[in-house]
């Protein structure tokens, strides 16, 4: 039998927003920063190393789509106040953090919890198939049970261990209640977010 061997060819794109903070803890201008966003990678799984020209051309494509709906995300939440945690938030003068970064870990907060659950409810579906359907009685259900002990602590632990980043960071922000918002130059990537999708 032979062995096949398939090969993953991957695009992405990426931009640089400047933007600009006046610290709430020392006062003084960060200076002119770069938010580096990246589009999430467009992929392609071939038999063969090389592409042809119209697939590369429908990979960049996609790559470019994938930059662009990061760019309009990014704006449209920083036209509520949430900031992605690409905008770097410590001041580069007294490293102290901002009051406008905790946004975007609230964001986040889900992430981690929501990925280890659907992971471990995957491992568990499996177990339990394994289990009933299988003619013969190799998987114990109690591998199920441990794999859905497992992802409910995990689930718990990661959610917990992000509500504590964000305490701890917002603990960490000004204390003198001063609330500055960044200087984002949205005009460098007007053309991505003045495109349709």
């Amino acid at each position: 039998m032979a062995v096949r061997t398939y090969y993953k060819h991957t695009r992405v794109e990426d931009v640089n927003v400047p933007y600009n903070f006046q610290c709430e803890n020392c006062m003084k201008n960060s200076g002119d920063l770069q938010a580096h966003l990246v589009g999430s990678e467009a992929t392609y799984n071939s038999n063969f190393k090389t592409i042809s020209d119209e697939r590369d051309q429908a990979l960049k494509k996609q790559a470019h789509k994938n930059l662009v709906k990061k760019v309009k995300e990014a704006y449209k939440d920083a036209e509520n106040e949430i900031y992605c945690t690409e905008f770097r938030d410590e001041c580069p003068h007294c490293h102290k953090v901002q009051s406008w970064g905790v946004s975007g870990l609230k964001k986040q907060r889900f992430d981690t919890p929501k990925a280890i659950l659907i992971l471990g409810l995957l491992v568990t579906g499996v177990a339990l198939l394994g289990h009933y359907f299988s003619t013969s009685q190799d998987v114990p259900l109690s591998i199920a049970y441990g794999a859905l002990g497992i992802t409910v602590a995990g689930t718990i632990l990661s959610f917990l261990w992000n509500v504590i980043k964000i305490s701890r960071k917002r603990r960490s922000a000004c204390a003198n209640g001063a609330r500055n918002k960044p200087n984002i130059s949205w005009n460098k990537v007007q053309d991505l977010l003045s495109e349709e999708k």
